[in-house]
């Protein structure tokens, strides 16, 4: 019964208006209908690539001018998810990159995010869940919410834009417990990783490294905490990871890929994103 109610859902999930996409995998997509200035596109991020040596790993900062954008967020259009560059091109978007894990045990082939969902102001999903969900307000202001909230609170809490995810970091300049650390308990662990943060002035931070052998070993949520605390960010939220970790600018992915010894590019639920048009 759980497992017909999971599919039933997912014909709602995927029914949205774009071009239908068959499989993820050795499928040619048509180039966006709207692509993005170039010029102007990257007048809206810096991307610095670093290296930790306390990880022995390699990362990416993209710093997004919050006050020229809005940062959004779609569900993949196909039941089996969407790459990066599928969903790229679909969109013909700025920025993209990954934010939900999914949902563990489904059938093959079908991926659904956990948790909740809101877009726009929408309910897509409502979903109890042990982990906490990241909202995005109109101003492009990021806030968190513990696992108890569900999406009609947040919607309440004047947030039109969440995605549940792992945990948050760092709020109001100040790391989060170990306690809170520890409800996922591969968070301290080395893998690749990718987290949100934010300025005091607004602006969005994307952290994005590698691990697994492809550029270095890999972070623990105590190795983000230490870099966002040294970069003084007022929040921070753990984001999926692993061989999800996928990071798009201006159409060139700049995270290595991880799957399959480093070849295939992983299909994800949903995406948060900074569209051609604002």
């Amino acid at each position: 019964m759980t497992l017909l109610i999971i599919l039933i859902s997912l014909v709602g999930l995927y029914d949205q208006d774009g071009p239908a996409f068959k499989s993820a995998s050795g499928v040619v997509v048509d180039p966006p209908d709207r692509p993005c200035p170039s010029a102007w596109c990257d007048s809206l991020y810096t991307v610095t690539t670093l290296y930790d040596s306390a990880s022995a790993t390699t990362y990416q900062l993209t710093e997004i001018k919050a006050a020229n954008i809005q940062l959004k967020m779609a569900i993949a259009n196909q039941v089996e998810g969407e790459t990066g560059t599928e969903f790229v091109k679909r969109m013909g978007c700025c920025i993209a990159f990954n934010g939900s894990m999914g949902i563990k045990n489904l059938p093959n082939g079908v991926r659904q995010p956990v948790g909740i969902q809101i877009v726009d102001g929408k309910i897509i999903q409502d979903l109890r869940t042990k982990r906490y969900t990241l909202g995005i307000k109109e101003n492009n202001q990021l806030v968190c919410y513990p696992p108890e909230y569900t999406a009609a609170d947040i919607l309440k809490d004047g947030t039109d834009i969440a995605l549940t995810a792992f945990t948050p970091l760092i709020q109001n300049h100040r790391p989060v417990s170990m306690e809170i650390l520890k409800t996922v308990p591969n968070q301290l662990l080395k893998h690749p990783r990718q987290a949100i943060a934010q300025y005091d002035n607004g602006n969005i931070l994307v952290l994005s490294c590698g691990g697994r052998g492809f550029g270095g070993e890999g972070m623990t949520t105590l190795d983000l905490i230490r870099i966002f605390s040294e970069l003084d960010v007022r929040f921070a939220f753990n984001l999926d990871g692993g061989g999800s970790t996928t990071t798009i600018l201006n159409g060139k992915r700049i995270t290595p890929l991880i799957d399959n010894k480093g070849t295939v590019e992983r299909p994800r639920p949903n995406w948060l994103y900074v569209a051609c048009e604002q």
